[in-house]
């Protein structure tokens, strides 16, 4: 049986063809991206982060959601970070593959080996470039999170308290990463 040649330039279509095996795949201006399982740590930071951030952003009415949910950008550009914040929640969402990625008032990705130079380099400009309010990049190794806004030249490394404030008018989220990383590493 012949195989078909792997395209120059991937587009989402070609994205959904791919095998449900446990990998993530993304494409990033056309380039796919094929990414293992991640390791129990980065899970177990996952489950902190939203155990800390779910009851707010119900508060908010904001829609928290884990990978692997897909975000596009355009028919060149679709990822799935390891955790985002919708402002609200998209329309026939029981049915959607997908949210717009200007929709998202926050992404996460949780640095690994494998995708730590993409998550800091091409993920964050793809993101920041698409309207993604707020863009974290949590660093187990250094047991920090790297904070980038639209149009900061650097980001800002908090490992103490983060504070989110997504909606102007209401108080922001006070995250205690000292506590989280602790019990992310609890028993480690």
């Amino acid at each position: 049986m012949a195989q078909r040649a792997a395209p120059l330039v991937w587009t989402v279509d070609e994205l959904d063809l791919l095998p449900d095996d446990g990998n993530r795949y993304e494409i990033i201006d056309g380039e796919l991206f094929v990414t293992p399982a991640p390791i129990y740590l980065h899970t177990r930071a996952q489950m902190q982060l939203i155990s800390r951030l779910l009851d707010y952003t119900e508060a908010l009415d904001l829609e928290l959601l884990a990978a692997p949910t897909a975000v596009r950008a355009s028919k060149f550009t679709e990822v799935q970070p390891d955790l985002l914040v919708l402002f609200q929640t998209p329309p026939n969402f029981l049915e959607a593959r997908w949210v717009p990625m200007p929709t998202l008032a926050l992404a996460v990705e949780i640095l690994s080996p494998s995708t730590r130079q993409r998550d800091r380099g091409l993920k964050r400009r793809t993101y920041l470039a698409n309207g993604v309010a707020e863009y974290w990049v949590m660093d187990l190794k250094r047991r920090c999170v790297e904070v980038w806004r639209p149009g900061a030249e650097s980001a800002e490394i908090i490992t103490a308290k983060l504070s989110w404030q997504p909606v102007p008018r209401e108080a922001p989220l006070q995250l205690d990463l000292s506590a989280l990383f602790a019990r992310t590493f609890a028993d480690a």
